[in-house]
């Protein structure tokens, strides 16, 4: 019977999630919004133009917050260590179905990276990210993505 109530949570919850991303846009507290995607620049100067990035992001968008940090990003490539670092998120603005989200390389394998400025751009379509644009500093990176958007609200569930 245990397994058939966590069953039955687990349900409840899947169905509680999904409701809340459709009504995300209406969340007077806001949401945050999880972007992954790969992106690459096959023009830029070596070692750059080997690189192929894995993006994962994560932004709060709170109407009138005007916080020091709204995100975290880290991105990485499996073949190429110099592309691993970690962002920290610092503004986000999305306008109908386009979003803009800048911050700064807080730590990186590759040391000149530290300190410079990142600005994540794209286009959304239902949950795919067009357009998908990491520019480093002067280095711009473009792909795709997928983001998800997640109403900011407390669900609780008794077991």
């Amino acid at each position: 019977m245990k397994n058939r109530r966590e069953f039955l949570s687990a349900g409840s919850a899947l169905a509680a999630l999904s409701a809340v991303s459709d009504n995300a846009r209406a969340d007077p507290k806001g949401y945050s919004i999880y972007i992954t995607g790969m992106v690459w620049n096959q023009q830029l100067a070596a070692p750059m133009n080997d690189w192929l990035i894995r993006l994962y992001a994560k932004a709060d968008v709170v109407p009138g917050s005007h916080a020091a940090t709204v995100g975290f990003a880290t991105m990485g490539d499996d073949f190429h260590d110099g592309a691993g670092s970690h962002i920290q998120l610092q503004t986000v603005i999305v306008q109908g179905n386009q979003f803009a989200i800048t911050g700064a390389v807080t730590e990186s394998k590759t040391a000149s990276l530290v300190g410079q400025p990142v600005r994540i751009t794209g286009k959304v379509e239902d949950t795919s990210v067009e357009g998908l644009t990491v520019t480093i500093g002067g280095s711009s990176f473009s792909g795709a993505g997928l983001l998800v958007k997640i109403a900011i609200i407390a669900i609780l569930i008794g077991l």
